[in-house]
């Protein structure tokens, strides 16, 4: 009875092991590492780095170095990110120094590992310039941006029966991104006026991390009302051709937005219940997102 036990436990404990892999998708998925973030940014451990006790002296610079990590299959180009400080640390009067920077070429992961290069962007040094009669302590902030298109690999069933519709949007559909398809639902096929085939589906586009869409590269770093829509578009591409809403606008309160689309030109002699490449792209906009920030400590 006691071997039983523990075999039963050590079952479970694999189980409940294998349950925490969040991050890699199962077997047989499009994207075999998935995840909420294209490009992931932090400042770099130790530039900057200092204590109550391990200050900075006024004048005395400081190593701002903010490290980019690619988490996409593929590379990311020079300059389809950008980087700078933010806060105290880019105003004058408090800081000099700061500067708005780009990324270098961005290794792609490990396909079969996921491990990932990171690359690193130098913002400074800054050093502080403004009134110091003791010590204190300033927060350093920052943020980043980058436009990179997001490809979904999704399925389309051309079928006229619905028992014979199977999963259109499978895990590992998405790629590593902020913004994804979150959901997808078909029709079965129909006879359009012309004889041929029409398909209707709905795709789900939402925002699910914590930064912002903004219209481009160019809109980086910019004030915005606070009234603004994010806005980007969509291109869909299968076997037969597709068209969607043009207007693509998220909702203020959840980010998501409901965008319907149509296939025609369907051949009705050539339906059956395998499922048929779908390849979703959501594109022209950037993505704005905050750095963690530091803390560091000044004095006289």
């Amino acid at each position: 009875m006691r071997k039983i036990l523990i075999f039963t436990l050590l079952i479970s404990v694999l189980l409940l092991l294998s349950g925490c892999q969040q991050q890699t998708t199962s077997t047989g998925s499009y994207y075999k590492y998935t995840g909420l973030k294209a490009i992931s940014a932090k400042f770099l451990e130790g530039s900057p780095t200092s204590s109550e006790i391990d200050t900075y002296q006024k004048g005395e610079n400081i190593d701002i170095i903010i490290e980019l990590i690619n988490h996409l299959p593929e590379e990311v180009e020079v300059g389809q990110a950008k980087v700078r400080l933010t806060g105290d640390a880019a105003i004058t009067t408090f800081f000099t120094g700061a500067q708005e920077k780009t990324n270098p070429r961005l290794l792609s992961i490990n396909t079969d590992t996921g491990v990932a290069t990171p690359e690193e962007v130098e913002t400074g040094p800054i050093r502080f310039v403004g009134d110091l009669t003791t010590k204190i302590s300033k927060k350093i902030t920052g943020q980043y941006c980058y436009s990179i298109p997001v490809k979904i690999k999704a399925n389309l069933f051309y079928t006229n029966k619905e028992l014979e519709i199977g999963t259109n949007l499978p895990a590992g559909s998405n790629p590593p991104s902020s913004v994804q398809i979150v959901e997808l639902q078909q029709q079965t096929v129909n006879i359009g006026t012309d004889g041929k085939g029409e398909l209707r589906f709905k795709v789900t586009i939402k925002n699910i991390g914590q930064g912002t869409i903004i219209p481009g590269l160019s809109d980086c770093f910019k004030y915005r009302e606070t009234t603004a829509r994010e806005e980007l578009k969509l291109k869909a591409a299968a076997g037969y051709p597709i068209t969607c809403d043009d207007e693509i606008k998220l909702s203020r309160t959840d980010k998501s937005k409901v965008v319907d689309c149509k296939v025609t030109g369907i051949d009705m002699a050539n339906l059956g219940p395998d499922a048929s490449e779908l390849t979703l792209t959501l594109s022209d906009f950037a993505y704005e997102e905050d750095l963690d920030p530091v803390t560091i400590w000044l004095e006289p």
